[in-house]
């Protein structure tokens, strides 16, 4: 980051972030780092530039971002240390990959490899955690319902979490592996 100043104000939803990140890239002269999807609601947008720049751009984009919610948080750091460009890249990285998450998942997007369980003419497909994560609660549903032998019965699926659905994906494949 060539010890520029770091900015970070956290709203709780997608709205105010957006809203807020507007306003702070209209309000100075800033670089729009990205933003982290932290979880339970909260969204932190990273701003980049010279040290007065930064300030303004976060003081605006939080003053946008509380009109229309809420802001949990927010934080200039004048000069960044240079380990802290490792983690800035990790959210570059991160909100590239999430990008591809946010468009609707078709069938031919999870494309079962070559291992896996047959299941009647079909192949079920182990899937890493992070392949996982990326399915919505709909599709881990279907996935689950096709593995033999998970711990999970029918109607619990039904109604499983993300989380619950798969925890159990990943101890069958585990079972499968001992």
């Amino acid at each position: 980051m060539n010890n520029k100043a770091l900015g970070i104000f956290e709203t709780i939803g997608f709205v105010p972030a957006v809203t807020g990140a507007d306003a702070a890239l209209k309000s100075a002269d800033v670089e729009l780092l990205g933003c982290r999807y932290v979880g339970s609601g909260l969204v932190s947008v990273l701003l980049s530039g010279d040290v007065s720049s930064v300030k303004v751009a976060v003081d605006s984009g939080c003053s946008a971002a509380a009109q229309v919610g809420s802001v949990e948080s927010q934080t200039v750091i004048a000069r960044t240390a240079e380990g802290l460009g490792f983690v800035v890249d990790d959210v570059k990285q991160k909100q590239s990959k999430s990008d591809s998450v946010k468009k609707p998942l078709k069938r031919q997007d999870v494309k079962p490899k070559r291992t896996g369980k047959r299941v009647s003419n079909k192949i079920v497909p182990e899937l890493s955690l992070e392949e996982l994560s990326r399915l919505n609660v709909v599709k881990l549903r279907e996935l689950s319902r096709q593995i033999p032998g998970i711990a999970l019965d029918r109607k619990i699926i039904r109604s499983a979490r993300k989380d619950e659905l798969i925890d159990a994906i990943i101890s069958c494949y585990q079972k499968d592996k001992e």
